[in-house]
């Protein structure tokens, strides 16, 4: 099952999110979300106007990433605060069904706006990497990113992402302004082939 067990994480300057597999009844504050994080940053592929899922379309893609054994969709949450808002979201998933790119799985990740710079990426990026260690299927995690983006290319090098190609002009806006984007991929099975332990 794609499922991670709860971790808390210390964040700065102070506070603590928690950080565990997304349940059924997390759709409605992942919606609420995702939607605060496509209006507040151009970092990421989806327009605001694009995104149009349902309560029922979510909670649908949860129910099927928790039942698929070689993916994982993660909801960081303000630990502190009793109704447990939904401040960041990750996924560990296949881009394609087929079976020579089994052994990969491509990363995604967002922080909302007011939380951005405080360790959220990091929590989820650690949760992530962990949970890809323990799968013996997994060896390659990919992803891609705006060249622009130094907060993300940070993160991800600091958790031994590397790159393996640049595509120029990868993306254009509406505006017709054009965006280069940075390919990276981490070996999660360590320099010595090691696996992590589940916690």
């Amino acid at each position: 099952m794609g499922h991670f067990a709860p971790h808390h994480y210390d964040l700065k300057p102070a506070g603590r999110c928690l950080v565990r597999s997304a349940h059924p009844a997390d759709s409605e504050r992942i919606l609420i979300a995702a939607r605060e994080v496509f209006a507040t940053t151009q970092h990421v592929l989806t327009q605001p106007d694009e995104f149009n899922l349902t309560l029922n379309d979510e909670r649908t893609f949860i129910e099927s990433m928790l039942a698929a054994p070689d993916s994982v969709f993660l909801v960081a949450l303000d630990a502190t605060a009793p109704d447990g808002e939904v401040v960041g979201i990750s996924s560990l998933k296949r881009s394609l069904p087929k079976r020579k790119m089994r052994h990969t799985l491509d990363l995604g990740m967002s922080v909302i706006s007011p939380w951005r710079g405080r360790g959220v990426g990091t929590a989820l990026m650690a949760s992530c990497v962990q949970w890809a260690q323990t799968r013996p299927e997994i060896e390659i995690v990919t992803l891609a990113v705006y060249q622009d983006n130094a907060a993300g290319l940070a993160l991800y090098r600091r958790f031994g992402f590397v790159p393996y190609g640049h595509l120029p002009r990868g993306l254009k806006h509406d505006d017709g302004s054009t965006w280069d984007q940075v390919l990276m991929y981490l070996d999660v099975r360590g320099p010595e082939g090691d696996r992590g332990q589940e916690r």
